[in-house]
């Protein structure tokens, strides 16, 4: 076996060893599974070892010739994003032994799941790609809706045929970028686009395959799936957690591969960072709105997703890297928030923020947790978002650039205010103790990881991505002061006005899109990226 083959042995592992294992008894299969995910952690972390030494893996399925074969690809891209999913997939199953849906079903359907997502971050083959992310599609749907409840199942059902219409945009596209390039792996697809002699010839293609990818990662206007599915009312914990924590994560990272594949010919990089800086307002104005802590949390990643996609296509290296990173911390901030949700729900019976009050007294794992949590996203000093935030601002040039970032802040800021009054006060009722016992240190662990992102930003940043970028003045005096004026602000902001503004919020949050009207914006958005391109 030579070292390249660890690119297929890292997708096929999780799935084959819950296929073989799937006869053992439950709790047999439960502790093969927790070691598996340990061996392709294990693997993924020599995999980003050997990457960030220099050699970048390929690898043609098969031994068929390159353009023919289905190319694995491990970069200084997809290597740390392979890692993440492979570490939070062993957190998240660490998290969770002793819930009632953790059936062997289940747990065969998260394995399958996590060798889709890690397949997509590896394949170099934009069919192959299409085919993963329908499969990882179909076992989404399966997981939110695994409990029967009736909103899950319809949450689930919509998610699933938003998807496929946005999958048939991107099929059309791939058939006629292949009819134009002859080929679907994506290194000579960008060769042989760079032939071309106008970008008219790709835009088209280019449209189509951006509007499915821009679903994928829940741009506006095409966000309205992603609450549905990870707030889903009874969807389990960790499928919340690993929907937003990393596969949603999938999107973000065919915009850049895909971008950089029609580069040599389109430039949407105006268009793309325009809509993250809606789709980060959008998000965060929707959460302010909601009462259901998932659906909070579900809301804040649209935003944070925004938040990300501005900073890939701010222009500026440093910028980028911020992007990137904020893909990281993302994953453990808001993993460790969906986690700890789902204990909290389970715990008061209940999920509404109004009524639940008191998780640093009654559960102080979990209350820590939820607090470093919040503090990563907000992007308090010392943690791991106030440093991938400091980068992301680098590219922000001008008053405009400057307020923008902090109107997202404040936004993020004040929707976490209300979130955090379920830390504190007394509980109303009986709280049962969380059932597995892994709950308190994975929150733990989680949290630290949110600490020491922020504390180490600057080496983390180096390890993960290679680029050395200077730190100190994320925590210098102005930035503090920032922040506290930023959260003094929300404070005030939702004592005076988000508290007594509760008829206008209902009427939000009870106002969703029906079907039909996402189809109709799913088209406009194809429309409207195709229009800028031909005009610009």
């Amino acid at each position: 076996m030579t070292i390249s083959s660890i690119l297929y042995l890292i997708i096929l592992f999780p799935v084959t060893a819950a296929a073989t294992g799937y006869f053992l008894p439950q709790r047999r299969y439960h502790q093969l599974l927790a070691a598996v995910n340990v061996s392709v952690t294990v693997l993924a972390a020599f995999l980003f070892h050997t990457v960030r030494s220099g050699q970048p893996l390929e690898h043609l399925m098969a031994g068929w010739p390159e353009g023919l074969a289905i190319r694995l690809v491990a970069d200084s891209l997809s290597a740390p994003l392979v890692m993440l999913g492979a570490v939070f997939c062993t957190g998240t199953l660490l998290f969770s032994t002793r819930a009632d849906y953790l059936d062997k079903t289940f747990l065969f359907l998260f394995m399958a799941l996590e060798s889709t997502l890690l397949g997509i971050f590896l394949s170099g083959d934009l069919f192959n790609i299409y085919v993963l992310i329908e499969l990882s599609m179909l076992i989404i749907a399966i997981l939110i809706m695994y409990k029967q409840d009736k909103q899950s199942v319809y949450d689930a059902m919509l998610y699933l045929m938003m998807n496929f219409i946005a999958m048939a945009f991107m099929l059309l596209g791939i058939g006629f970028i292949y009819r134009i390039t002859g080929v679907l792996d994506l290194n000579m697809m960008h060769e042989r686009i760079a032939m071309l002699e106008s970008p008219q010839a790709v835009m088209l293609p280019f449209a189509m395959i951006m509007t499915a990818i821009a679903l994928k990662a829940a741009m506006f206007p095409l966000f309205s799936w992603l609450p549905r599915a990870h707030g889903a009312p009874s969807a389990p914990a960790i499928v919340s957690a690993v929907l937003s924590g990393v596969q949603v994560k999938t999107g973000v990272y065919l915009l850049i591969r895909v971008s950089a594949v029609f580069a040599p010919q389109i430039d949407a990089t105006a268009f793309f960072l325009v809509l993250g800086f809606i789709t980060s307002i959008v998000g965060f104005l929707l959460a302010i709105c909601q009462k259901d802590i998932k659906l909070i949390l579900a809301y804040h990643t649209v935003s944070q997703m925004g938040l990300i996609v501005m900073g890939l296509h701010l222009g500026t290296e440093t910028a980028f890297y911020g992007g990137l990173y904020h893909i990281i911390n993302h994953a453990l901030f808001k993993g460790l928030l969906f986690l700890t949700a789902g204990t909290i729900i389970e715990s008061y019976h209940r999920r509404s923020y109004a009524e639940i009050r008191g998780v640093m007294r009654t559960m102080p794992a979990i209350g820590l947790g939820t607090l470093a949590g919040m503090l990563g996203i907000t992007g308090a000093p010392f943690f791991n978002g106030s440093i991938s935030k400091y980068f992301i601002s680098d590219g922000l040039q001008g008053n405009w650039g400057g307020m923008a970032l902090f109107l997202i802040n404040l936004g993020t800021t004040l929707s976490f205010v209300k979130y955090a009054v379920i830390l504190f006060g007394k509980p109303a009722g009986k709280v049962d103790r969380p059932r597995d016992p892994w709950v308190a240190s994975v929150a733990i662990v989680f949290g630290l990881a949110c600490l020491f992102g922020g504390l180490l930003g600057g080496p983390a940043v180096q390890w993960l991505f290679g680029p050395t970028l200077k730190t100190a003045g994320a925590l210098s005096t102005q930035k503090i002061l920032g922040f506290a004026i930023t959260l003094g602000i929300a404070v005030l902001a939702y004592r005076l006005v988000v508290s007594r503004i509760g008829t206008l919020l209902i009427r939000v949050r009870t106002n969703k899109f029906t079907f039909n009207q996402l189809t109709v914006m799913m088209t406009l958005f194809f429309l409207a990226l195709l229009a800028f391109l031909w005009l610009r």
